[in-house]
């Protein structure tokens, strides 16, 4: 072929190569020729030559010729960015890398933020770059520690930084400077800066459990997060409590905390108590002081003693509130309900306490005047001690009489077995006179009625109406053991006869047995025969039909 067709077809490439598609003439052409070809050898294009490719509009040609050249000094300027590479990552100058060598794209990468892996990491030990490696890996812990402590905003990664020493700190607990902390703060590390005032507080927590353990002869719990920090924080502060917390603490076999703890409470209670019950001019505030125990007591169980003991302290109106307290207590041990008058009920009641006789003539009168039930608990408790009296006064002098009495006390106060106790052992035929023995008899029976066993006392009735026939007592119990039995009409005689023989209280003693019948169809059934019988006169059984 010869050499003019080799030249166009040359040509012809290096115009499809340069992007020129436009034919002119010759002299345009050979001009064209000759610049492509010093392009092609990579010999430098004069300006003169560049501005007639411009003026013909021969751009592309231009950057492409551009690039070209730029490319011919591109390995110089690799070899220049690989040098900084090495100087930055403390590549040592004695090591021969060929730009060939993967070190070079291993640190390009981390240019780039794409972190090496640990077979890269390997490949760089292996080349003995032991600088370059450690450094590296310092960058791996300034991202980790940038991530931990809310600090991903910061862009920079060579652990030369300022921020990478404050997080290295905050990583090892160890406290901030001020300059530092103030860097944070100007830098706009809220977050990070907020984990550097928690570790202080931390911290003072810590060396604050410290003081407190000590204080409390404590020996384990190390952590601040443990209970107990929280627990002996309250204690110092007097803060009671939880009943949760003092129960851990017997858990953990640290009683001494919980008797601190109950010891403020009751410090702080005794202040209140003094308060609220007048007592604030004593001056004891000690827990364990005797005032603080009787004002507990007030509300539940304050004894006579106490109120003494506070009018022996000179805290009258203090005794007068446990007086009234004391005085609410007994109403409700001895079931009074509604209004009653302290006197001289409350006076009634501590003698009652104390085991002590009242005056039968007053307690007459308080039954009259209806200040007292005839068949409440003061007045079962007075029968009582009458019934003892008797008992001791027949121990005593030996004197039979006072065995009636003691037996018709014992019923009277709702206790009907210790009244048959009394005339159990009884000699019925070594007694001396027909009216001891006949009022033997009827208290006798009229136990043996209360407790159901209606033959015995029928029988003692009769032995007593044989002693003594003109009695209306034998009389009035036959009659009322025949209403038990339910034949109200040969009970009614007896109660007649009781009459005429001086009784005048056998209506009484009718109301008594419709009231004490606890079945409710035999008390139905009475009532009606009464109000049959005299619908006036026994106009209170109404009551019991309703």
């Amino acid at each position: 072929m010869e050499n003019s067709e080799i030249q166009k077809r040359h040509f012809t490439a290096l115009r499809e190569k340069y992007q020129i598609n436009r034919h002119k003439n010759a002299a345009f052409d050979n001009f064209l020729y000759l610049i492509l070809r010093k392009a092609e050898l990579g010999i430098q294009i004069t300006s003169l030559e560049l501005q007639w490719l411009a003026d013909n509009r021969l751009f592309g040609a231009i950057e492409i010729i551009s690039l070209q050249e730029y490319q011919a000094g591109d390995l110089k300027r690799l070899e220049a960015e690989y040098l900084s590479l090495r100087t930055k990552y403390k590549i040592p100058e004695e090591s021969e890398l060929p730009v060939t060598s993967p070190v070079y794209s291993i640190l390009w990468k981390l240019e780039a933020g794409d972190f090496p892996t640990d077979s890269e990491l390997e490949l760089l030990n292996s080349c003995d770059l032991t600088e370059t490696t450690a450094l590296i890996r310092e960058i791996l812990n300034f991202s980790k520690l940038k991530i931990s402590y809310k600090a991903t905003g910061y862009l920079e990664y060579f652990p030369e930084e300022n921020l990478y020493s404050i997080l290295k700190k905050l990583d090892t607990q160890e406290p901030l400077s001020d300059p530092e902390a103030d860097w944070l703060l100007e830098h706009n590390f809220e977050e990070t800066l907020e984990i550097h005032w928690q570790q202080e507080d931390e911290r003072k927590a810590i060396v604050e459990l410290s003081e407190l353990k000590a204080k409390y002869h404590i020996s384990s719990y190390l952590s601040i997060h443990d209970p107990l920090y929280t627990i002996l924080k309250k204690i110092e502060q007097n803060q009671d409590l939880e009943d949760n917390e003092c129960k851990w603490l017997q858990q953990q076999n640290l009683p001494q905390l919980v008797a601190i703890d109950r010891n403020w409470k009751d410090i702080k209670l005794f202040k209140e108590l003094k308060a609220k019950y007048q007592a604030t001019r004593h001056k004891d505030s000690d827990s364990s002081s005797k005032l603080f125990l009787i004002l507990k007591n007030i509300e539940s169980e304050v004894m006579e003693d106490e109120i003494q003991w506070l009018i022996n302290e000179e805290l009258p109106k203090t005794a007068e509130i446990a007086k009234a307290k004391h005085f609410k207590i007994l109403k409700s041990k001895y079931q009074i309900v509604g209004q009653l008058a302290a006197d001289p009920f409350y006076t009634i009641m501590l003698k009652l306490e104390h085991e002590e006789r009242l005056d039968p003539k007053q307690v007459i009168q308080l039954i009259e005047e209806g200040r007292l039930s005839r068949h409440g608990k003061i007045a079962a408790a007075y029968y009582r001690l009458e019934a003892i009296f008797y008992e001791k006064e027949y121990q005593r002098t030996g004197n039979k009489w006072n065995l009636p009495s003691a037996s018709s006390n014992w019923r009277k106060a709702n206790e009907p077995e210790n009244a048959l106790k009394i005339t159990e052992n009884v000699n019925w035929n070594r007694l001396q006179g027909v009216d001891l023995k006949a009022a033997l008899l009827v208290t006798r029976g009229a136990s043996l009625r209360d407790v159901n066993r209606l033959e015995e006392a029928e029988d003692c009735a009769e032995q007593a109406m044989k002693c003594q026939p003109d009695s209306h007592q034998p009389y009035t119990l036959l009659g009322a053991i025949c209403y038990d039995k339910g034949k109200y009409l040969e009970g009614d005689n007896w109660f007649e006869m009781a009459a005429e023989r001086g009784a005048n209280d056998t209506d009484n003693e009718i109301e008594k047995i419709v009231r004490m019948t606890k079945d409710k169809d035999k008390r139905k059934e009475v009532s009606k025969y009464l109000l049959e019988k005299d619908l006036v006169r026994y106009a209170w059984a109404n009551t019991y039909l309703k």
